[in-house]
């Protein structure tokens, strides 16, 4: 009887031990299989190749990826060369894979899975120059597949000392992610930490960079669009520059090469920063997107303690922001057609052409579906007062062929406004508005600018200054404002494509003395006939 029992219970026990790290070997592949499918679905990455070699009790899955080659054209100007170096090569991930019920220890599992990073040779020679401890890999990254097919990966990236002769000194300490997911990645919330990074620029300047945490959880909609919540700090950022830097960003690529944001889209600055010291602190923010019945409800919350410019102290800022009924299917399209400029040669003149025909057409029904968007909350204190501002907006029964007639849609529009604003805040803003004009004023006979000599300067804001105060005093005896406190207060409600403010009706009233001493060609001003 027992050698019965033995003769089935010993190839049994055999069959279970060997054909179940197999069989989770099948499991195993399947969860990264998944895995895979949503790299390759990253609209900045190309999948070059991919191969999958399973085994008995291990396997090995090889991809090598790049960065959209657009894309990077998109941003070659605002990197420095050795970065877009590194972006440029192809990168292969190696996945070595170990499957068992005790891959990982003595927690069952599907499998154990160890990323390996290989680079170019080129770019290779440029990672050793930073991370230089050859006992320690600069990327790791660690999977852990459990038996359900969710799991956790631990990225790192290791810190490093970097310096050169001609006083460039780099200080980074390392980053941390740490990723819990669910089967087939419908659900995953995101820890990233980077302590700090601080860097030296010879003569140039510095720039400072402490705690940065950021937590999320991200959840898969009906319709595509990502749901969640998140919540970003910065303890620090810190930048001092030495002279004139000149600047030209595209910032939407910028931030949704990151991100998966496009909120830079319409913001795409040039000009010049003369030397100054620009830090923040304590800057957060938050993030909630929920889906309901088709429509995305999203609310957002920014604010900072403190802003540093120069010799000037700003804040602190608290904003917080919400949107009601986005349509879902618009907003998913909108955002794969936004992806998809992103990773083409588009010549910069035409963007936000481009942007705006997306609007348009992929957008048009965020703005069809009477959506709601609300400023909760808005306040920020200067230095010479504070601003706070209230509000909201709608649209109702706006159809598309309104989204190309601005007077159809100021009719379809909806908005209230509350306004708080210090009165030199306002002076202050006139006056710089006064500046960059007389800054941008017609060049003498050599092509030069004509700056400005110190007392004319302050004859002109002198004047700028007593032109808005008799601005508003008019305001305030006709009703539309509410002085008080040194503060303009005043409630502003378009409805109809009728303005009003404090419930008057606003009416833009030409000055007869101004025009009466323009003549007919708008050129040329009529000689004084007084004595």
């Amino acid at each position: 009887m027992k050698k019965i029992l033995l003769a089935t219970v010993v190839p049994l026990v055999l069959a279970v031990f060997l054909g179940t790290p197999y069989y989770l070997g099948i499991k195993a592949r399947e969860t990264l299989t998944e895995q895979h499918r949503v790299l390759a679905d990253t609209f900045f990455f190309d999948v070059v190749s991919h191969d999958y070699d399973q085994g008995w009790f291990s396997s090995t899955e090889t991809t090598v990826i790049r960065f959209h080659p657009n894309l990077l054209s998109n941003l070659s100007k605002q990197l420095p060369a050795n970065i877009q170096t590194v972006l440029d090569k192809e990168i292969t991930l190696v996945n070595h894979v170990k499957h068992g019920l005790f891959a990982d220890g003595i927690r069952p599992v599907r499998a154990s899975v160890r990323t390996e990073f290989r680079f170019d040779p080129k770019v290779q020679e440029i990672l050793n120059r930073f991370f230089n401890n050859p006992a320690q890999d600069p990327f790791t990254v660690r999977n852990t597949v459990y038996l359900g097919g969710g799991g956790k990966m631990d990225v790192r990236i290791a810190p490093f000392n970097y310096e050169e002769l001609s006083g460039i000194k780099l200080n980074w300490q390392g980053m941390r992610a740490d990723i819990a997911y669910q089967d087939g990645f419908k659900n995953y919330t995101t820890r990233f930490d980077i302590p700090g990074l601080s860097a030296v620029l010879a003569d140039m300047g510095q720039i400072t960079l402490e705690n940065i945490t950021v937590n999320s959880e991200t959840r898969e909609g009906r319709e595509g669009v990502s749901l969640g919540a998140s919540d970003t700090k910065l303890g620090r950022f810190e930048i001092e520059w030495k002279e004139n830097i000149d600047y030209n960003l595209r910032l939407n690529d910028l931030v949704n090469a990151v991100t998966d944001l496009q909120i830079g889209a319409f913001i795409n600055p040039t000009g010049t920063v003369a030397p100054a010291k620009l830090a923040v602190h304590n800057l957060a923010y938050q993030s909630q997107t929920d889906e309901n019945k088709g429509f995305i409800d999203a609310k957002g919350r920014f604010s900072f303690e403190k802003l540093l410019y120069g010799e000037e102290s700003y804040g602190p800022l608290d904003i917080d922001v919400s949107a009601e009924h986005l349509d879902a299917k618009s907003l998913a399209a909108l955002k794969n057609r936004w992806q998809q400029m992103s990773t083409e040669a588009v010549d910069a003149d035409k963007w936000q052409q481009q942007m705006l025909a997306s609007l348009r057409k992929e957008g048009a029904g965020l703005f069809t579906n009477d959506p709601v968007l609300k400023v909760n909350k808005f306040e920020l204190a200067l230095p010479s007062g504070h601003i706070k501002v209230r509000g909201g907006l709608r649209f109702n029964g706006l159809e598309a062929v309104d989204l190309n007639d601005f007077a159809a849609m100021l009719g379809k529009m909806h908005a209230e406004i509350d306004l708080d604003v210090s009165k030199k805040v306002l002076e202050s803003f006139a006056v710089t508005q006064a500046r960059s004009f007389f800054a941008t004023d017609a060049p003498d006979d050599a092509g030069e600018q004509a700056d400005l000599t110190a007392k004319e300067q302050q004859d002109v804001d002198e004047t700028v200054r007593l032109i808005m105060g008799s601005m508003l005093d008019n305001l305030h005896h006709d009703g539309y404002i509410t002085l008080a406190d040194n503060a303009v207060k005043t409630k502003i409600v378009l409805q109809e494509g009728k303005p009003t403010l404090n419930g008057k009706p606003f009416e833009v009233k030409p000055d007869e003395d101004v025009l009466d001493l323009v003549e007919p060609d708008g050129a040329t001003p009529k000689p004084d006939s007084k004595p």
